[in-house]
């Protein structure tokens, strides 16, 4: 009988113990003062959107308490919602912030700036965005057909240049023909065995014969 008294005041000890911390501890958190942990967007950031929401993000909870002593400030001035939310301040144009300028939000708990977020917006409006995407979309893809089909028609241009000790290997569309620019003074001897091989690396990839060059010497212009 006794072990079981004992048992059941060592339990109630435990509960008033644990009970007993809990209360120090929250009461130790809603004593402590707000500090800025991190912020959506971050300081500095740009080419933030008009309709952005902005987040800055505390150490603890905001108690209504906290509230009365918070204060959020913006320059240029706009009118703006506020919510807190948990640890968190959700701050949301009433419109949207204006295009190609620099804000300030100050951010002030119990008469001292705690924390100041700077951005700057994008340079033009969302709208005009969207329609300059869809047209850069329309010319993407204008390129896209039209280099896939270039593609076809010269297989091989991706492997160019050629580049070797001796000799560089482009194509003129001009000429249309190869042109082969000797790096060094090449000796008449020497020339057939160069153009040779130059022949041979554009046969490697993929150029059909016959195939129209011309030659260049290392100091001649084009």
């Amino acid at each position: 009988m006794r072990s079981k008294i004992y048992k059941f005041i060592g339990i109630i000890t435990i509960a008033i113990i644990v009970f007993s911390v809990f209360l120090i501890l929250s009461k130790k958190q809603k004593n402590e003062d707000l500090f800025f942990v991190s912020s959506i967007p971050k300081n500095n950031e740009r080419l933030i959107f008009q309709r952005s929401e902005i987040i800055i993000t505390f150490n603890r909870n905001i108690t209504e308490e906290d509230g009365k002593n918070l204060e959020v400030k913006i320059s240029p001035e706009e009118n703006i919602n506020k919510v807190y939310q948990e640890n968190k301040i959700r701050i949301n144009p009433e419109t949207e912030f204006q295009i190609n300028t620099d804000y300030k939000i100050e951010v002030i708990y119990k008469n001292k700036d705690i924390y100041t977020l700077a951005f700057t917006t994008i340079p033009v409006t969302q709208q005009q965005l969207q329609e300059d995407g869809a047209k850069q979309t329309e010319a993407d893809l204008a390129f896209n057909e039209n280099y896939e089909k270039f593609l076809i028609d010269y297989p091989w241009y991706t492997e160019l240049p050629i580049e070797k000790s001796n000799y560089r290997i482009i194509y003129d569309f001009e000429k249309k023909s190869f042109r082969i620019r000797f790096k060094t003074i090449i000796d008449p001897e020497q020339e057939e065995s160069v153009i040779k091989n130059a022949l041979e690396d554009l046969e490697r990839i993929g150029v059909e014969k016959p195939i129209n060059y011309y030659t260049l010497d290392a100091d001649e212009e084009i």
